[in-house]
């Protein structure tokens, strides 16, 4: 029983406090290979953490140029948009005088016809002219 609790609060310390065995390994690996292993030990760690460093700038760039091909994707979709409203409401306006314009001269063309001038109208305006029983 006691060496149970003895394996399970073990296990329990290095798995909250891996990096001590790891670092005694390290160091009585180093002191028993000698100053040239040792060397290359800490040259292979100066060389991940340099690598690791250039990965993170990489990443940095990668991300701060994805933000700006965005941000001028969205600022062009917009100028766009703008382009178009005043191109619709331009057309629009014409249309409407257009509209107006053939309205008067039907008017003026059909003034004492009033069956003529409501089919016309209805003509110009989109709508249906229903004809009345008399």
């Amino acid at each position: 029983m006691l060496t149970v609790i003895f394996w399970k609060k073990t296990w329990t310390w290095l798995k909250h406090y891996w990096y001590w065995p790891v670092i005694i390994v390290l160091l009585i690996f180093s002191a028993a290979a000698g100053a040239s292993s040792r060397e290359k030990l800490f040259g292979l760690l100066s060389k991940q953490k340099e690598n690791y460093e250039k990965e993170l700038q990489i990443v940095k760039e990668t991300t701060e140029e994805v933000d700006k091909r965005k941000t001028e994707i969205f600022t062009k979709h917009a100028e766009e948009l703008d382009n178009i409203e005043k191109e619709y409401d331009i057309k629009l306006e014409d249309l409407k005088e257009e509209k107006q314009k053939a309205l008067a001269n039907t008017i003026e063309e059909n003034k004492d016809k009033p069956d003529e001038l409501a089919e016309e109208i209805a003509k110009i305006l989109s709508a249906e002219y229903f004809e009345k029983n008399r």
